[in-house]
């Protein structure tokens, strides 16, 4: 699946480009299950964005370090 070891940079953008991707699916028709797994594959994957330091803007995109402030 990985490589253990400390989260490089690259795999924290690859997650928040998925929450990115994911945000599309709140205007499609989905089943209860299929919102409840795809609510927590955003959530998994945002805690990942988030416990390495950074934030996710979604519109437009950005991933910011926590002590970054938006412009």
């Amino acid at each position: 699946m990985s490589v253990l070891g400390p989260t490089e940079f690259g795999a924290v953008l690859i997650c928040a480009r998925a929450v990115h991707v994911l945000e599309g699916v709140r205007e499609l028709s989905m089943t209860k299950d299929d919102d409840g797994a795809v609510t927590l594959a955003r959530s998994k994957l945002l805690s990942v964005v988030e416990s390495n330091g950074y934030r996710l803007e979604v519109e437009p995109f950005r991933l910011l370090k926590t002590d970054e402030k938006s412009v």
